[in-house]
């Protein structure tokens, strides 16, 4: 199952420019350029060889790349001295790269275990990782369309650990956030 090149490379652009929140550390950054560079190329194989495998590592990159993202994010909004509307904003970017971070594993599932969802969002049968992202953003967001389906008991459950995941960041780290920046507010009035 290829994903179309144009969408490919449009993702590609965006991990690169995600390398520049990686500004923290050389090391982070080193290993997020990486992560980077072996996902592209790796896709690239898996476009010219039509390989599955090279598509799985491929995938697994790109994973661990937005992985390290989110951990670099979450380090900098949780251990930061004063709770800020920057890190309101980095929550919310956390939220959606979540959202990213879920599709590739919707997508993975799906190509090593065909037919483990349905869905008439394509034109074809099968289903791309766009279509993943819409997914994983209509979990994440508990709205369920269901116009794509998880079909397996893995894909079923992989679906509801995302939109519990959902809920708990919402309700537990976004709102904790916002009442200590609330509260930090009225102490410095």
């Amino acid at each position: 199952m290829k994903f179309p090149i144009i969408g490919r490379l449009s993702f590609s652009v965006i991990l690169i420019f995600l390398i520049l929140g990686l500004n923290q550390d050389k090391k982070w950054r080193t290993i997020g350029l990486l992560l980077v560079i072996a996902g592209i190329t790796l896709n690239t194989l898996a476009f010219h060889k039509d390989s599955n495998f090279y598509l799985y590592l491929s995938t697994l990159c790109d994973f661990l790349f937005i992985l390290l993202i989110i951990f670099t994010a979450l380090n900098q909004i949780i251990y930061s001295d004063k709770i800020s509307l920057h890190n309101l904003a980095g929550t919310v970017c956390v939220y959606l790269l979540a959202g990213i971070l879920w599709s590739l594993v919707y997508y993975f599932l799906n190509t090593s275990m065909p037919g483990s969802f349905e869905g008439n969002l394509s034109s074809t049968k099968q289903l791309h990782l766009h279509d993943f992202v819409y997914f994983s953003f209509v979990t994440l967001t508990t709205l369920g369309y269901g116009d794509i389906v998880p079909i397996t008991a893995t894909a079923r459950s992989v679906v509801y650990i995302e939109a519990i995941f959902a809920q708990f960041y919402i309700a537990i780290l976004v709102a904790g956030l916002v009442s200590v920046h609330i509260s930090n507010k009225i102490k410095e009035d």
